[in-house]
């Protein structure tokens, strides 16, 4: 399984899924959209260009902007507890 998140530094959604990702013992790819340009640009590529945040990929399976149920939901779906 192969878990990314973009978000942005201080973001509320982001730090709460980054600290319940760290929680858990999969690794995750994480990239700040503020901080890595090439993350920018996939985000405009998914949003139509308009940066958005945050963004959870799942293997394959893109999630724009979930919020805090349907994050809880994805994660529940794949097993993972913190």
């Amino acid at each position: 399984m192969k878990i990314t998140l973009y978000g942005r530094k201080g973001h509320a959604y982001t730090v709460a899924f980054k600290n319940f990702l760290n929680s858990t013992d999969i690794p995750y790819v994480y990239k700040d959209v503020a901080l890595d340009e090439e993350a920018k640009k996939h985000t405009k590529e998914l949003y139509g260009g308009v940066v958005k945040y945050p963004t959870l990929i799942v293997d394959e399976e893109v999630y724009l902007t979930p919020t805090t149920e349907e994050f809880n939901k994805i994660m529940q779906d794949l097993n993972l507890r913190a």
